[in-house]
């Protein structure tokens, strides 16, 4: 499923929430901007995933590992489980909210995707985890 980052989301059906916005929501047939990421922001998404919102019973695939695994394994403090289910909620400021599935992770890790400004700076700001 793929959104323009920072447009409204409407995933599974629902009406677009214009303070909730989407982020990552990428496919193999759309550019996306490549960058570097700081470790310690891609350890807070890892964390996010960990805490999960909006999880399916099915997985979404990565359009860029082939073949591509049922899941992307990911490990955190101990813990084990397959990204490609679910969703994560960053809040932002002034009432908005950044949704983007959990393979946000390996598109940043493995893929160098540099997601919006806002939204790190929004990671940036949730206290640790």
């Amino acid at each position: 499923m793929y959104f323009n980052d920072l447009s409204p989301y409407s995933y599974l059906g629902r009406e677009p929430e214009a303070d909730k916005l989407t982020i990552g929501w990428l496919d193999s047939e759309h550019e996306f901007p490549r960058g570097a990421v700081q470790k310690h922001i891609l350890d807070r998404i890892l964390a996010l995933c960990f805490k999960p919102v909006n999880q399916t019973r099915g997985f979404h695939q990565t359009p860029f590992l082939h073949p591509s695994p049922v899941g992307y394994l990911v490990e955190y403090n101990g813990k084990q489980m397959l990204l490609g289910s679910a969703e994560i909620l960053v809040p932002g400021k002034n009432g908005k909210s950044y949704a983007a599935p959990n393979l946000i992770y390996h598109y940043i890790k493995d893929c160098n995707y540099l997601p919006p400004q806002e939204f790190l700076d929004a990671l940036e700001a949730l206290k640790n985890e």
